[in-house]
């Protein structure tokens, strides 16, 4: 029942969102001080969009530095659907932000986790271990303004259409496909994240789109359970559809 608390909030918002969208959507941008942490946050967090309704930006703050230059920080908007995140950047160059691709973060429904919980998220990023190969890492590009990544508004709302054909959206309306980008990989495959009904019921989905923007219907979606612990599921999804491996 909590699962489908959260989805239907996250349909709500999401709703609320896009009919706001074509007033300010194309004019944010991130205004704070770490346009890398922003970015390393859109392309981590399913469903991250950077900015409370109404147009005001997430809180992004730097809790501590290693050894390496290595960066933990909480990424915080204000609603019952995205808690606070603790994440880890490994690195950064000025035009791109490096993470380990999917246990860079961890969840909290209020502004605060254990020690151990964090000791756990920095072993798992090598914390103040030298730095690994980058080719252990997936990298964003540095941004303050939300990607919408390289699947077009048509492609988005037929796709949609597809996995939700009971929804009744008009298709003249490209502000209308009610999908967010999370990153793609080498090759061009990209993720998606988007919500809707299904036989009655809420449910939030992972969408995978193939590097020449294709989407299969039997491989290319996943039922996300949660949005706070879906890691695993997300890593196994990716994996099975070929992400980050040469075609």
């Amino acid at each position: 029942m909590k699962r489908r608390g959260d989805l239907r909030i996250f349909l709500i918002l999401l709703c609320a969102f896009l009919f706001l969208s074509s007033c300010f959507w194309r004019e944010f941008e991130y205004v704070g001080d770490y346009p890398e942490l922003f970015s390393v946050a859109m392309g981590s967090i399913l469903g991250a969009e950077g900015l409370y309704l109404g147009g005001i930006g997430a809180d992004i703050e730097v809790l501590e530095e290693d050894n390496y230059r290595r960066v933990l920080f909480t990424y915080i908007v204000e609603s019952d659907v995205y808690p606070t995140r603790y994440i880890i950047m490994q690195k950064c160059d000025g035009e791109y932000a490096y993470f380990y691709p999917h246990y860079n973060f961890i969840s909290s429904m209020s502004r605060g986790v254990s020690d151990e919980a964090l000791d756990m998220l920095k072993e798992a990023n090598s914390w103040n271990r030298e730095m690994s190969d980058a080719g252990e890492f997936d990298r964003v590009r540095i941004t303050r303004s939300k990607d919408t990544g390289p699947i077009s508004d048509k492609k988005r709302i037929d796709v949609y259409l597809k996995i939700f054909p009971s929804t009744n959206m008009p298709r003249w309306r490209s502000s209308s496909a009610p999908m967010v980008f999370l990153r793609t990989d080498t090759y061009g495959r990209s993720i998606y994240y988007t919500g809707g009904r299904i036989d009655g019921f809420d449910v939030g989905i992972t969408v995978f789109f193939s590097a020449d923007h294709s989407f299969d219907i039997e491989t290319g979606m996943l039922d996300v359970t949660g949005l706070i612990d879906y890691q695993t599921e997300l890593r196994l999804f990716m994996d099975a559809n070929g992400w980050n491996t040469p075609p």
